[in-house]
């Protein structure tokens, strides 16, 4: 893949952070409002953007094995990561390496990877792709709620079924898989709706990111040792384990590419969300690592992702 055209719209995605980065700086937005943002992302914009992905593509025997053996190899993959940083980051008491441990494995497949596909796959193949890009978004959800949420916490008892059966996604995943199955489409203005409450993530999720920029003090990002460690679990040993798969293994092109490119997105908000949620309030040293990690490793993938396609 070309270097250029890669970081042209990866730089174009991440242009949506300015808005966002100036609205605080010119107290047009205060950092507070930082939370309806990801309220209308979490519950609109990502069930929308599932559905999306799915019906994007037309059910077939191929897809549908193809979908199969890409859910056991992203899950193979984050699990890979997960237990290299669990061996690198030791102590499981230090709550900023549990959060670090976390932001290296969980990645923006959605909101950031889907536009990757798009943008940079063939539109024969893309379609298709987009579908696996929602495969690997339910593996991820699947391990954040489990294996990632008992990491940042160190506590079993924060894994709940409900949680992990009834949150947004897995609810999206509900209505848009049984359609997919059936060959559904949806009518056209529904289907306009849809998409574009779907591609609104993008836009949103990037002014939330410049609004939590602005907001957090930038020397704080740059000495962050843990955020440094995770960005290079996230963006540099993923992609280059799942190219290494995809080198072994006899996919398909673009089903080699999906995985490779959804490997390289930064680190999920859903890391923070969990750190903030689930940690005590006096545990502001996680909080902290997770911000910081999911701040540069979106600053960060600017340079990395558009180096990286060129080994594909």
């Amino acid at each position: 893949m070309n270097f250029f055209q890669t970081a042209i719209q990866v730089l174009s995605m991440m242009a949506y952070a300015i808005p966002g980065f100036l609205f605080v700086k010119t107290k047009t937005l205060s950092p507070a409002q930082i939370a309806p943002f990801s309220k209308v992302l979490v519950y609109l914009c990502q069930p929308c953007l599932e559905v999306h992905a799915f019906l994007s593509a037309d059910c077939t025997p191929e897809l549908l094995a193809a979908m199969g053996w890409f859910f056991l190899l992203c899950t193979g993959v984050q699990v890979l990561v997960l237990g290299l940083s669990c061996l690198i980051l030791r102590d499981r008491k230090s709550v900023c390496n549990r959060v670090a441990g976390a932001a290296s494995t969980f990645g923006n497949v959605g909101f950031i990877g889907i536009p990757l596909l798009e943008a940079l796959l063939p539109a024969e193949v893309a379609p298709d792709a987009v579908a696996l890009s929602a495969v690997f978004a339910l593996s991820m959800n699947l391990l954040a709620w489990t294996a990632g949420l008992f990491l940042i916490t160190g506590e079993k008892k924060h894994i709940r079924v409900k949680g992990l059966l009834l949150n947004p996604a897995m609810l999206a995943f509900y209505v848009a898989f049984p359609l997919f199955l059936a060959g559904f489409k949806l009518p056209g203005a529904l289907e306009t709706t849809v998409s574009l409450a779907g591609k609104m993530s993008t836009p949103l999720c990037m002014i939330a990111l410049g609004m939590r920029l602005a907001a957090t003090p930038f020397p704080r990002i740059l000495k962050d040792k843990y955020a440094w460690i995770a960005c290079g679990g996230k963006l540099v040993v993923m992609p280059l384990l799942a190219l290494l798969c995809i080198k072994l293994l006899p996919f398909p092109w673009y089903f080699g590419a999906t995985l490779f490119l959804l490997s390289c997105c930064p680190t999920a908000a859903a890391v923070q969300n969990f750190s903030e949620i689930y940690l005590p309030s006096e545990e502001t040293a996680g909080k902290h690592t997770a911000a910081d990690a999911i701040l540069l490793s979106n600053l960060l993938c600017m340079l990395t992702i558009p180096l990286l396609v060129t080994l594909l």
